[in-house]
C-alpha cells in the first residue's frame, strides 16, 4: 500500500482572543548560522515609505450569506495591504484564550482534505508483505486567519464615519447569524458594510497558541490572522506492498524522506501539492449555557488556507479550511478575557464585583456596584476609556461576524486583518481605578478570579449599552468640564443619525470622538487614551491616523514597547514590511520579555522567507531571559544533549556580545530593564521555566520554543529541532526532570506493572526499562496521571498558568512536542541513528512508545492514536525477544492477528482513534493497510473506501484503494481510482506510475506517448491522446504518460546519488576503516592503497552506496577468514570475527517508484535498469543490517562438505506456481553424494500436487511461512548451508532480507527473476550467453576482494553494462523445464507423426469449428501487459499481409480485449480487426495441450514469454521471437528457451535462424514469410483430396476422424523438428539440468575456498 504518513494535528490549543500577529509562513532557506540579517536595519528610518509588494493569499469559499446582503458592493472591493495586529499590552499581561465545544457537532473537518505525499515510500524486503520501517512526514503549522475584503468601506473614506450623510434610504439587516445587535444598517455607514467577508483560515506560522476561531477571539486575531497555532509533526505509517498489485508482481513499500516542519519523513518537494492540514476536534466545555444545539462551534484546529502556497511550493501541508459558523448570542461565554482585572482586554462588558450587571454611565445613574456618575475628571477619563474599550471590542466582534458571511470573495481581493489590542480593560470594583487593586498577590488569587469571571462574561447588548456611550459622549460635550477649567467645553459635531451610535461602527466613531476630546484636553499626554485611539483608527482601516496616534505615544515615551509594536503592525498593513520588521526588531531588543513582539517578529520573518533569522530572534530571547541555575551547574549533556544542556546561560546581566544586537541598537536602559525584571520577579512562578518571565507566561514560552523546533526542522537541522522540542517539554515538567532520557525512564517505571506506579520525579531509578511495554488505549490514557501524580496529574510547569484555556493550549503544545520527539526517535530507530541530539543512546521501541503514551494522555487525539498504532504494528516478536503484554483484552478475532501482539494492539489504537474521529482519513487508510498486510483484502478495501469517502481527493487513499481492487481483479475500478489520484495530485509518483502500469496491463495506450531511446531503436511507435501512433523519429522527443514515468525515474535516481554523501568524513569513518582492515586480511592483493582510495570517494556521488558495498564485501571476506582459520590453518582469531557496522548516519535509502520488475516493460536505458536494481538492493541491505537481530559478528561458516554440499533453496513459490511447475523434480533429482537439498518454503502449503511432490522428494523440507527473518537465518546457519539459492529475486513474496544478512558463504539466484539483482548479497546468477550476453557484464569481474570494490566502482557511471554479479554460464539453456515429468506427453512416446497431426487437427476443429480449413492461426498467450504499441502495430501489419491469418490472444485480463479491438480498428481497419480472436485463459494442462493448435506463436519482444514459451515448445508449436534488448534478460529468454528445445544439429541451427529475429523489421518479415508459406492439404484415409472452391473443403457438421489437414511449408517442417526432438533436447531434460547445476555448485564452492573470483563457464 502506498504509505500514508500521518500528519498528527497537534491537538489544537484554544483560540487566542487577543490575536497574536499577522504573518504567513514562508519557507526558510539556508541555515541559521549565516550572516546576521539585522545589519540592514542600522540607521533605518522609522518612517521610510516602503515597498508595496505583498502577496495575496488563496481565497476560501464560505457559506453563502443571507439574501438580504448587498452583493453589489463586492464590485467596489480592491486590494489593500494585509494587516498585523497592534498590541497595547503591558509586559505583565497574560494571554487568555477560549475554546468552544458544541456536542454532537457534525464533522466537516478540513483535515479530511489533507494532501499527504509518499513518493517512494518504504520498499519492503522483497514483496513479502512484512512490516517495514516507519515513514514519516512534516509537521504543519496551524493558525486561524480571517480574510477581510479589500476594504471595509465602499469608498476610501466612510462618509458615515466622517459625519456626512448618505443619499440612500435603504436599510438592511445584519447578516444571518444570531448577532446581538438588531439595529438597521444603512449603506452610508460602516455598519452597512454589506461587502460580506468570509471566514477562511490563513497562512501558517510556526508559533502556537490559538488554533480555532471564537466569536470573541476573532476580534483580536481577526481576519486572516495567524494565531500562534502550535505546529504539528506528521507521521508515517507501517504498511507494505503498496503498489504490488498496481505495478506488477513485486512492489516494495518505500519510506518517506524528511519534509518541512515536522520530525517526520517526506520526500522531495517536487511531488508536493497544496492541501489541507489535518484538523482535530477536541471538546473543551466553556460554560454550561453556551453550547446550544444550533451552534456549530469547533474548538478544534482549523487548518490554514494556503495563502502563501504560490510562494512556498516546498512547504508541505498548508491548505484550505472550512468556515466555522460562530453564532453570537447572549449565552454565557467563557471568554478568558475577564479572567484578569486591569490590564487584560475583554471584548465584553466589564463587570462589578463579579455581578452580571453592566456599568451604567447615565448621569445620575448607578450600578450594582455603587458606581454612578463620575466624581472627578480622572474617573470620567477612566469611564471614557472603558467604554471606548467596549466600543472597540464590539466593533471587532461585529466585523468578524460579517467576515463569516462574505459570499465567494473575488480572488485577490482578500487581505488579512488583525486588530490591535487596546491598552487596558478596567474592572470597576471601586471608584478608584488603581492598577494594584486588581493585581492578585498569588497564583491562587488569580485562579480564583479567573474562575469567577469564567461564568459571568456576557456580550453586551446594545439595547442596554448604547446609551452609556451616548450619555458619556454628551457629557464630554455639554456637562463635563476640563479639570481646572470649569465651563470650557470642546465642541464636537453630533452625529446626525441616532443609529450611528446604536451600531458597533457608530459607537466606535463616537468613542473615537470622545477620546479625541479628552486627548486634546490632556495636551496629548494621555498615553492610554492615545494608544486606544490609535487602535480604533486601525480597526477602521485609517492607517495613517493610527500611525500618527502611535507616534504621539512615542513622542511622550520613545521606549513605549507596545506603541512600537503597534506601529509595526500598522506599517505592515500599509504595505511597508521593511519598516514593520525594523520596529518589531527594536521592540524585541528593548524588551525581550515582551513576547507578543517576539511572536510578531518571528512570524513576519518566516513569512518573508527568513527562517534562520527567526531562529536567531528566539535564541536571543532565550539567552537574554535564561535564569542561571543556582549552585553548581548540572551537566545534562551526558544524558540527553538537550538544549537545556547546551544553550548559553546568559542572563540579563550577561554583557557578552550577541549576534542579534549591534552597537547602534537602542535598547532599554539597564535601570528600565531591571525594573521590568524586578516587577516580573514578584509574579508567581517567576523563573520556574528557566527564563526570567512570570510563571503565567510559561505556556507562551513553550509555544515560542516549540516554534523554534519546527523552524529548525524545516531547515533540516534535526538535532537543533530535537533540542528545542525537548526544552519545551522540560519547561512543562517544571524543570524537575533532568532530560528526556529521565522522563522516558520515569514513564516506563510508572507504567511497568512491577513498579506499582510508585516512581516519582524525586526517586526515579536509573533502571533502563526499554523493553516495549504494550498497553491498550484505556491504560495509556492514564500515563500523565501516574507520571505527574505529585501535581495531581497536571504538568508541574503550568501550575502558574491560571487561565484554563491558556493552560489547555500549553498542554496541547507539550503533547505535540512529545509527538515530535517520539517521531524523531522513531526515524532514528528506523535509520539506526541515536536520535539526532535527543538521546546519546540508540532509541528503542519502548522509548518511543513511552513518549507516545504520555502525549496521548495529555491530549487525546486520533492522530496520536494513529501514530501509536503505526509503531505497535512494527513490533515483531522475534525468537530472541519477549514482549510484555499486560492486557489481553485487545485480542481480536480477525484471522492473521495474534491476540496480544503488536498488530492486535495497533488494531486497537486504530479503532480507538476512529471513536474519537470516525472520519479520520489517515486512520481508515492505515487500518486498511494493516488489514491488507495480513491478507484481509476485502476488509482492507472497505477501509480504503471509507477513507476515500472522508476525502475523495486524498491521493494516498485513492492509490491504496486502486492497488487493492486491482488485486481483487477489478482492473477497471483500479484505473478509475488511479486517475482520481493523479487528478488530485499530478506529481504523485506512485499514482502516476500506477496509472501507467494499470493502463498498459489492459493495453489502453491512449495518451501513453513514449520515450526517445537509442535514437528510436526501442519504443519506436508512440501513441497520442487520440489513440493514433506516431514514429518517434518524426517527433524527436518523448511524450505522454510514459515519458512522465521515465522522467520520474531519472529524477529519483539523480536524488538517490546523494545518499550517504559525507559519511566517510565522520568519526564513524575511522571505525569503518578498522573493520575493513581486519576483513582485508582474508582476501587482499595489496596493489591498492585502500585508505587513499576511500578518501577519493568522500563527498562524491554514490558515496553511501559504495561504503555499504564495501561493508558487505568485508562481511563476506570475514566469514571466509573465519572458515580458513578454523578448517584450513586451525588457528582461530582470539579477537573474534566482528561484523562491520553501518555508520550511524547511513540511513535506510529510498528506492525508485519504478521497481525492478517494472523495468521489464518500461523503456529504460541499461544504466537505469541497473541502478533501479542496485537501489533496491541497497535499501534491503541497509534495512536488514539496521535490524536489531543482526549479530555483532558474522555468522559462523559451515563445515566443509562431507561429502555433499548443503544447498538451501528459499522460495515463496513451492505451490501451484509456474516455478514449481518447472522445478518440482529438481530437488529429488540431486545426486545425494554431491548435493543435499534444503527447501525453505516461505508460504503455507496450498495442498497442490506440486507442493506435495516437493515436500515428498526434497531431502529436507521446512515450512517457514510463519517464521521471522532472524529465526529463518538462524536455521540456515544451523543447517550448515554452503550455498543459498534465491528463487524469488524481486518478485512477490521474496525474503531478500535473509540473503542480506549473509547466512551462507555463497549466495546465488536463478529462475525467479529475469534480470540483475544488483546486490552484494547475490554472488552468482545462472544464465547462458543468449540470455545474458557477456557484453552486458560489468568490465571488472572478480567480485572477491575489497580492492575489487574500488576497481569496479570506476565503471559505475558507464552506460552499457547491467550485471554486477558473477555469471555461471550453462552449457545449454539455463532454463529448467520439468514438462517431461509433469506434462501431458506421456502418451506421445509411441505416437507417429501422422497421428500427432490428426490429434492436432481434431483439437483445432473443436476450438474453432467455424474457421476455414486454410486459415493460418497466429497466436500469443502471454499476459497482455507484455504487448507494447510497437509490437501490436507489427502484428497488425502481419495480419494485413497474411490475408488468411487470424491472431489468437487471451483475455488476460478481459478488459484488454475491447482496448485492443478498438486500437486495431483505428490502426488497421475493420477487416483486420475482425481477424483477432480472443479466448479465455485455460487451466495449465489444457493450456499446454491446446497450444499445439497454433501454427506460429508470435512472441512479445518487449518482454518475452518465459514459462509460456516452454509450454508452447512442449506442444511442438514453432515460436518466433525477437531479443529486442541486448541488456534485458526478460527480452532474451525466449531465444534461450527456443535454442534449448532445438536439436544440436545443423537443422537445429537453421531453425534458430528462422525463428530468432534481429530487429523489429526482420521479425515482421519473417512472420509474414512463414505464415504465407504455410498451406493445409486435406487428407482422407491417408490420401489428399482436392480443395473445393478454395474454401478448404470444410465438411458440414464439423470434422471427421478420417479427415484432417496436413500442414505444408517451412512452419510444418519446424513443427516436426520440435516434435521429434522433444524427448532428447536439453530444455526438457531435467536430469541433465540438475547435473550441470551440481557442477556449478562444486566449482563455485571450490573457488570460494581458494579465493578465486570471476565468472564460471560450464
Amino acid at each position: 500500500m502506498t504509505h500514508l504518513v500521518q500528519m498528527h494535528p497537534m491537538v489544537p490549543p484554544p483560540f487566542d482572543h487577543r490575536g497574536s500577529f499577522q504573518a504567513q509562513l514562508g519557507h526558510g532557506h539556508g541555515h541559521s548560522h549565516g550572516q546576521d540579517y539585522f545589519t540592514h536595519h542600522q540607521g533605518f528610518s522609522h518612517y521610510h515609505q516602503g515597498h508595496d509588494g505583498h502577496q495575496q493569499g488563496h481565497q476560501h469559499q464560505s457559506h453563502q450569506p443571507p439574501s438580504n446582503l448587498h452583493e453589489h458592493h463586492l464590485s467596489n472591493l480592491n486590494a489593500t495591504p494585509r494587516s498585523f495586529p497592534s498590541r497595547s499590552a503591558q509586559p505583565t499581561l497574560h494571554r487568555i484564550t477560549t475554546t468552544f465545544h458544541r456536542p454532537n457537532a457534525p464533522d466537516h473537518s478540513a483535515e479530511h482534505s489533507l494532501r499527504r505525499k509518499t513518493p517512494r515510500g518504504t520498499i519492503d524486503n522483497g514483496y513479502d508483505g512484512s512490516l517495514t520501517h516507519l515513514a514519516s512526514g512534516p509537521p504543519p503549522l496551524k493558525q486561524m486567519a480571517l480574510p477581510g475584503p479589500s476594504r471595509l468601506f465602499p469608498g476610501s473614506i466612510d462618509p458615515g464615519l466622517s459625519g456626512s450623510s448618505t443619499s440612500s434610504n435603504l436599510q438592511h439587516s445584519v447578516p444571518a447569524g444570531p448577532w446581538p445587535y438588531s439595529v438597521p444598517l444603512t449603506p452610508g455607514s460602516l455598519a452597512s458594510a454589506t461587502e460580506t467577508l468570509s471566514l477562511r483560515s490563513g497562512p501558517v506560522t510556526p508559533l502556537g497558541w490559538g488554533t480555532g476561531p471564537s466569536n470573541v477571539g476573532q476580534g483580536f486575531g481577526a481576519a486572516n490572522c495567524n494565531l500562534l497555532a502550535p505546529p504539528v509533526p506528521q507521521f508515517g505509517h507501517h504498511t507494505v506492498s503498496s503498489l504490488q498489485p498496481l505495478l506488477g508482481p513485486g512492489y516494495y513499500n518505500q519510506p518517506m524522506t524528511p519534509g518541512v516542519y515536522s520530525p517526520a519523513a517526506l520526500p522531495q518537494p517536487v511531488v508536493y501539492r497544496d492541501g489541507v492540514l489535518p484538523e482535530f476536534r477536541n471538546s473543551f466545555n466553556i460554560g454550561s449555557n453556551y453550547a446550544q444545539p444550533g451552534a456549530v462551534v469547533d474548538s478544534a484546529f482549523v487548518p490554514p488556507n494556503s495563502a502563501i502556497q504560490q510562494t512556498l511550493p516546498q512547504v508541505y501541508g498548508p491548505g484550505q479550511a472550512h468556515s466555522l459558523r460562530l453564532p453570537f448570542s447572549a449565552y454565557q461565554l467563557n471568554d478568558g478575557f475577564s479572567h484578569y482585572g486591569q490590564g487584560h482586554f475583554t471584548p465584553h462588558a466589564t463587570y462589578i464585583g463579579g455581578n452580571t450587571q453592566y456599568m451604567n454611565t447615565k448621569p445620575g445613574g448607578n450600578t450594582g456596584g455603587g458606581i454612578g456618575e463620575p466624581s472627578s475628571p480622572c474617573h470620567f477619563k477612566d469611564r471614557a476609556l472603558h467604554l471606548a474599550h467596549k466600543a472597540y471590542n464590539d466593533l471587532v466582534l461585529y466585523l468578524n461576524h460579517l467576515h463569516r458571511y462574505e459570499p465567494n470573495p473575488k480572488p485577490g481581493t482578500g487581505h488579512r486583518i488583525a486588530y490591535p489590542r487596546p491598552p487596558r480593560t478596567l474592572t470597576l470594583l471601586s471608584p478608584q481605578f488603581s492598577a494594584s487593586s486588581t493585581r492578585p498577590s498569588a497564583a491562587g488569587e488569580l485562579a480564583q478570579q479567573s474562575n469567577q469571571n469564567d461564568t459571568v462574561s456576557r456580550p453586551l447588548s446594545y439595547a442596554s449599552g448604547h446609551s452609556n456611550l451616548h450619555a458619556l459622549y454628551l457629557d464630554s460635550l455639554n456637562g463635563h468640564q476640563k479639570h481646572g477649567s470649569h465651563g470650557h467645553y470642546y465642541p464636537t459635531k453630533i452625529p446626525k443619525r441616532q443609529h450611528e451610535y446604536n451600531s458597533p461602527p457608530g459607537a466606535a466613531k463616537t468613542a473615537l470622538d470622545v477620546l479625541s476630546n479628552l486627548c486634546e484636553q490632556s495636551g496629548w499626554k494621555w498615553v492610554d487614551g492615545i494608544l486606544l485611539g490609535g487602535c480604533l483608527h486601525y480597526a477602521l482601516e485609517r492607517y495613517d491616523q493610527a500611525l500618527e496616534w502611535f507616534r504621539r505615544v512615542l513622542s511622550i515615551d520613545e521606549s513605549h514597547v507596545e506603541a512600537i509594536s503597534h506601529m509595526a503592525a500598522t506599517l505592515y498593513s500599509m504595505n511597508r514590511p521593511d519598516e514593520a520588521e525594523h520596529h518589531w526588531t527594536q521592540a524585541v531588543k528593548k524588551r525581550p520579555s515582551y513576547l507578543e513582539a517576539v511572536e510578531s517578529l518571528v512570524n513576519m520573518l518566516i513569512y518573508r522567507h527568513k527562517s534562520p533569522e527567526a531562529v536567531k530572534v528566539i535564541d536571543f530571547v532565550q539567552r537574554t531571559l535564561r535564569v542561571p541555575t543556582p549552585g553548581p551547574a548540572h551537566d545534562q549533556a551526558s544524558e540527553t544533549g538537550s538544549e537545556a544542556d547546551t544553550a548559553s546561560t546568559a542572563t540579563v546581566r550577561d554583557s557578552s556580545p550577541d549576534p542579534f544586537l549591534h552597537d547602534t541598537d537602542k535598547t532599554d536602559s539597564p535601570d528600565t530593564f531591571f525594573a521590568v525584571t524586578a516587577e516580573n520577579s514578584r509574579q508567581p512562578g517567576f523563573g520556574s521555566s528557566g527564563y526570567a518571565i512570570p510563571g503565567s507566561e510559561n505556556g507562551r514560552m513553550i509555544s515560542i520554543i516549540h516554534a523554534k523546533g519546527n523552524i529548525l526542522y524545516s531547515l533540516k537541522n534535526i538535532e537543533g529541532a530535537s533540542k528545542a522540542f525537548e526544552e519545551a517539554v522540560l519547561i512543562s515538567t517544571g524543570r524537575q526532570i533532568k532530560g528526556l532520557r529521565s522522563l522516558i525512564r520515569l514513564i516506563q517505571s510508572v507504567l511497568n506493572p512491577g513498579s506499582g506506579g510508585m516512581a516519582s520525579l524525586q526517586n526515579l531509578s536509573r533502571k533502563n526499562l526499554s523493553a516495549p511495554l504494550l498497553l491498550p488505549p484505556e491504560r495509556a490514557k492514564h500515563t500523565a496521571k501516574l507520571v505527574f501524580a505529585a501535581s495531581g496529574g497536571h504538568l508541574p510547569g503550568l501550575q502558574y498558568v491560571v487561565s484554563n484555556s491558556q493552560r489547555r493550549s500549553a498542554v496541547s503544545t507539550t503533547s505535540n512536542a512529545l509527538l515530535s520527539l517520539a517521531k524523531i526517535l522513531q526515524d532514528a530507530m528506523s535509520n539506526g541513528g541515536s536520535g539526532a541530539g535527543v538521546s546519546q543512546q540508540s532509541p528503542s521501541v519502548g522509548d518511543i512508545l513511552a513518549l507516545y503514551y504520555l502525549s496521548l494522555s495529555l491530549q487525546e487525539s486520533p492522530s496520536t492514536a494513529n501514530n501509536v498504532g503505526i509503531l505497535l504494528a512494527s513490533v515483531q516478536l522475534t525468537a530472541s525477544q519477549q514482549v510484555s503484554v499486560p492486557d489481553a483484552s485487545t485480542a481480536t478475532t480477525i484471522p492473521g492477528i495474534v491476540p496480544g501482539s503488536g498488530l492486535a494492539l495497533a488494531l486497537a489504537y486504530y479503532q480507538y482513534g476512529l471513536t474519537l474521529d470516525p472520519k479520520h482519513v489517515h486512520l481508515h487508510t492505515n487500518l486498511g493497510s494493516l488489514l491488507k498486510d495480513i491478507g484481509q483484502l476485502d476488509l482492507a478495501i472497505s477501509m480504503y473506501e471509507k477513507a476515500v469517502a472522508c476525502d475523495g481527493t486524498f491521493d494516498i487513499a485513492l492509490t491504496n484503494l486502486a492497488n487493492a481492487v486491482k488485486d481483487r481483479g477489478r482492473t477497471n475500478d483500479a484505473i478509475i481510482y488511479y486517475k482520481r489520484a493523479v487528478s488530485s495530485n499530478p506529481d504523485f509518483a506512485e499514482a502516476v506510475c500506477g496509472l501507467s502500469t494499470a493502463l498498459n496491463s489492459v493495453c489502453d495506450w491512449r495518451g501513453r506517448g513514449g520515450v526517445l531511446l537509442a535514437n528510436g531503436k526501442y519504443d519506436r511507435w508512440h501513441v497520442g491522446d487520440d489513440g493514433m501512433f506516431e514514429n518517434v523519429a518524426n517527433k524527436g522527443k518523448g511524450s505522454g504518460l510514459m515519458q512522465r514515468v521515465v522522467d520520474i525515474v531519472a529524477q529519483q535516481l539523480k536524488e538517490a546519488s546523494a545518499w550517504g554523501c559525507g559519511v566517510l568524513q565522520e568519526q564513524s569513518g575511522a571505525q569503518l576503516m578498522a573493520y575493513i582492515r581486519a576483513a582485508r586480511t582474508a582476501i587482499a592483493d595489496g596493489s591498492l592503497d585502500l585508505d587513499a582510495e576511500l578518501r577519493k570517494w568522500s563527498g562524491k556521488s554514490w558515496e553511501g552506496s559504495r561504503v555499504l558495498r564495501l561493508i558487505e564485501r568485508a562481511t563476506r571476506a570475514t566469514m571466509r577468514r573465519w572458515y580458513c582459520d578454523r578448517y584450513i590453518t586451525g588457528q582461530e582469531s582470539a579477537s573474534g570475527y566482528a561484523r562491520p557496522r553501518l555508520p550511524a548516519s547511513l540511513t535506510v535509502p529510498i528506492a525508485p517508484t519504478v521497481l525492478p520488475f517494472h523495468t521489464f516493460t518500461c523503456p529504460l536505458t541499461a544504466k537505469d535498469v541497473r541502478l533501479i536494481s542496485q537501489r533496491n538492493a541497497l535499501r534491503i541491505s541497509c534495512s536488514t543490517l539496521r535490524s536489531s537481530w543482526i549479530p555483532t559478528t558474522v555468522y559462523e561458516p559451515p563445515r566443509p562438505p562431507s561429502p555433499q554440499l548443503n544447498i538451501g533453496y528459499v522460495s515463496s513459490d513451492f505451490n501451484n506456481h509456474p516455478l514449481a511447475h518447472l522445478m518440482q523434480s529438481v530437488f529429488g533429482f540431486h545426486d545425494s553424494t554431491r548435493v543435499r537439498a534444503f527447501c525453505y518454503a516461505t508460504t503455507a502449503s496450498d495442498k497442490s500436487i506440486h507442493r506435495q511432490q516437493i515436500e515428498r522428494e526434497a531431502p529436507v523440507f521446512r515450512d517457514v511461512s510463519t517464521w521471522s527473518s532472524d529465526r529463518l537465518v538462524q536455521q540456515i546457519v544451523a543447517d550448515g548451508i554452503h550455498i543459498l539459492v534465491n528463487l524469488n529475486g524481486y518478485t512477490r513474496g521474496a525474503r531478500n532480507e535473509v540473503f542480506a544478512a549473509r547466512p551462507a558463504p555463497i549466495q546465488m539466484a536463478f529462475m525467479g527473476f529475469a534480470g540483475t539483482l544488483g546486490a552484494e548479497w547475490c554472488d552468482y546468477l545462472l544464465a547462458d550467453t543468449t540470455a545474458v550476453p557477456p557484453s552486458t557484464l560489468r568490465p571488472h569481474r572478480n567480485n572477491l576482494s575489497l580492492e575489487d570494490v574500488i576497481r569496479d566502482e570506476a565503471d559505475a557511471e558507464a552506460e552499457d553494462w547491467v550485471y554486477s554479479e558473477n555469471l555461471i554460464y550453462c552449457r545449454d539453456t539455463f532454463f529448467c523445464c520439468d514438462h517431461k515429468q509433469s506434462g501431458d506427453g506421456s502418451d506421445e512416446r509411441g505416437m507417429t507423426w501422422e497421428e500427432e497431426q490428426r490429434r492436432r487437427w481434431n483439437m483445432r476443429k473443436m476450438l474453432f469449428p467455424n474457421l476455414p480449413d486454410d486459415s493460418i492461426i497466429l497466436g500469443n498467450f502471454n499476459q497482455l501487459y507484455k504487448i507494447d504499441p510497437t509490437t501490436f502495430r507489427t502484428w497488425l501489419r502481419i495480419l494485413s499481409n497474411v490475408p488468411k491469418a487470424v491472431l489468437w490472444l487471451l483475455r488476460f485480463p478481459e478488459l484488454g480485449e475491447n482496448n485492443l479491438r478498438r486500437t486495431a480498428k483505428q490502426w488497421a481497419g475493420e477487416e483486420v480487426a475482425s481477424r483477432i480472436i480472443f479466448t479465455d485463459v485455460a487451466p495449465k494442462q489444457q493450456h499446454i495441450a491446446r497450444a499445439r493448435v497454433c501454427d506460429l506463436f508470435l512472441d512479445t519482444p518487449e518482454c518475452n514469454a518465459h514459462t509460456t514459451a516452454a509450454d508452447v515448445l512442449w506442444s511442438s508449436t514453432p515460436l518466433l521471437t525477437l531479443p529486442r534488448y541486448e541488456y534485458k534478460m526478460c527480452s532474451r529468454m525466449a531465444a534461450s528457451i527456443l535454442k534449448g528445445a532445438l536439436p544440436k544439429s545443423e537443422a537445429g541451427r537453421q531453425a534458430a535462424e528462422d525463428l530468432i529475429a534481429g530487429d523489429d523489421s526482420e521479425y515482421e518479415n519473417m512472420a509474414i514469410k512463414l505464415a504465407n508459406g504455410l498451406t493445409y492439404e486435406l487428407v482422407v484415409d491417408g490420401y489428399p483430396i482436392p480443395r473445393s472452391n478454395g474454401t478448404g473443403g470444410t465438411a458440414q457438421g464439423g470434422y471427421r476422424a478420417s479427415y484432417y489437414g496436413k500442414p505444408v511449408g517451412r512452419l510444418a517442417e519446424l513443427r516436426k523438428l520440435l516434435w521429434e526432438s522433444k524427448w532428447t533436447c536439453a530444455l526438457f531434460d531435467t536430469r541433465r539440468w540438475v547435473r550441470d547445476l551440481e557442477d556449478a555448485y562444486e566449482q563455485a564452492w571450490q573457488r570460494w575456498v581458494d579465493g578465486v573470483g570471476g565468472d564460471i563457464y560450464l
